[in-house]
């Protein structure tokens, strides 16, 4: 399905790619569904609290090197970008500037007369302050529920300031799958920044919040000729203008980088590989022969692979043997929660239930290419119990309590802490470059092996923890917050 991207707001994603919140089952089950365009999104009883698009979107946009944001919105509605300092003390290493973000700062009035004049105010006391190479105003909840028209104030701001002004329509309230705020940011982007290709270069496009690890995969695509341009919140306006002049684009996993990619398909005609992601050494291997059959250099990748599974395979025997017959339950965003399991695999572990925080069955290009997740499934035969939630963290526990695994694999949304109350070592799931390849693979082992060798302060912990919760909600199914049998129903 074509983008349209010649409008000022981008759909959300359950209403462009069908994506779901609710599914309990099996990977194969929900791959073949969506594949066939029939996979249905199951709603719940009670949910608890999750993330917000709106927060998303800042935390790429703001640390765009040369860019600055006006979110017009309540202050506390950027407060959360606080949570993303891991680009912060990125930028800094790198030299660059701090994030600009300036709040309208929305109050009670505001809602009952308006605020436009306020925005258009505060983008000019913006410009005048500090400069920018360019602009982006976001919207939030308060400024759509009020009407303000925001993007009028943003086309009369393109005429009137001597920089690009983008607009990010992100307001948490249109889609319960905060990647929309990826979405909205990709489509800012793509309307202020992206230009036509002076020439095409040999060059590659990453898609990513950060460029952490790239010592891994710069040397291995100058192997076959090219050099890599990153896209990420750290990126110069330089960066995104060269993406027109690569060859291909991939990203760190289809929730980020999956719009971006696609519009760059569709306006410039850079191939998009979407189906294999490039982690753990099955990842790696499909995807670097993938890339570069198209560029044409199928004899370079068959030696470095050669090379790669030489250098990294005694370790990676050995850490086979080490963690054999070990169990996970792996809690992650949309592409990772089944990257892991496969991941995890390849070390030796079995991984017993997988939760993604959301399910896209199709991605943002005109191609048939599957979704990573439907690849593995589909094309490795690799399946497992899954149940998708927006980090609904109280299933998440009781799956935790009825699965009993061995290490519970998960970051940022708060379930390795349930983990560790159930007296259950909890693993960092890194994210992007961190699990590049087999030097990716073997440190994901290493890290396991140290973690499980001490679990003393988790056996400890789990053993003084008393659950707060009634004896009742204890006995639930984990899944029983559904409230429809729908697509995903088991038994």
């Amino acid at each position: 399905m074509a983008l349209n991207l010649s409008t000022p707001e981008v759909e959300s994603r359950e209403q462009r790619l069908g994506s779901i919140t609710g599914y309990f089952g099996t990977q194969k089950d929900m791959a073949a569904k969506g594949c066939a365009g029939c996979l249905g999104n199951r709603k719940r009883c009670f949910t608890t609290s999750s993330s917000c698009a709106h927060t998303h979107a800042l935390s790429l946009l703001g640390p765009i090197e040369g860019a600055l944001v006006v979110d017009h919105a309540p202050t506390g509605c950027g407060a959360g970008i606080i949570n993303f300092s891991i680009g912060r003390i990125y930028a800094k290493e790198k030299g660059l500037g701090h994030y600009k973000i300036v709040s309208t700062d929305l109050r009670e009035q505001d809602t009952v007369f308006g605020a436009t004049d306020k925005l258009r105010a505060t983008i000019r006391a913006a410009y005048e302050r500090h400069k920018p190479e360019i602009i982006f105003v976001t919207t939030s909840c308060v400024s759509s529920i009020i009407g303000d028209d925001v993007w009028s104030v943003v086309q009369e701001m393109r005429e009137e300031l001597p920089v690009p002004v983008g607009f990010a329509a992100v307001e948490g309230i249109k889609s319960k799958i905060w990647a929309s705020g990826f979405d909205a940011y990709c489509h800012a982007v793509s309307d202020a920044i992206l230009t036509e290709p002076r020439k095409k270069t040999d060059s590659v496009n990453y898609i990513a919040f950060n460029e952490f690890g790239r010592e891994l995969l710069d040397p291995l695509i100058e192997r076959l000729g090219y050099k890599v341009v990153y896209l990420t919140g750290n990126s110069t306006m330089e960066d995104y203008r060269a993406a027109s002049q690569s060859a291909l684009s991939f990203g760190q996993c289809g929730a980020q980088s999956s719009y971006l990619a696609g519009a760059l398909e569709q306006k410039f005609g850079v191939k998009y590989f979407q189906s294999h992601l490039p982690f753990g050494g099955i990842g790696f291997e499909r995807f670097y022969r993938d890339i570069a059959k198209f560029l044409g250099k199928e004899d370079v990748a068959e030696t470095v692979i050669a090379e790669e599974r030489a250098k990294y395979g005694p370790e990676l025997a050995r850490l086979r043997e080490v963690l054999a017959g070990k169990t996970a339950l792996i809690a992650l965003g949309a592409s990772y929660a089944y990257e892991y399991s496969r991941i995890l695999r390849e070390l030796g572990i079995t991984p017993k239930h997988a939760v993604a925080y959301h399910y896209d069955p199709r991605l943002d290009n005109q191609s048939d290419d599957l979704v990573a997740a439907a690849a593995d499934a589909l094309e490795l035969d690799d399946d497992i119990d899954t149940t998708v939630n927006d980090a609904q963290e109280l299933e998440t526990y009781l799956l935790v309590k009825r699965e009993k695994p061995d290490l519970i694999l998960s970051r940022a949304h708060g379930a390795s802490a349930w983990g560790a109350l159930c007296g259950v070592p909890a693993v960092e799931g890194r994210i992007s470059l961190h699990i590049f390849g087999y030097p990716g693979l073997v440190a994901l082992g290493r890290v396991i092996e140290e973690e499980l060798a001490n679990r003393n302060f988790v056996r400890k912990l789990g053993a003084v923890f008393r659950s707060p919760f009634t004896e009742e909600f204890e006995r639930r199914d984990p899944h029983s917050f559904f409230e429809d049998e729908g697509d995903g129903a088991i038994g």
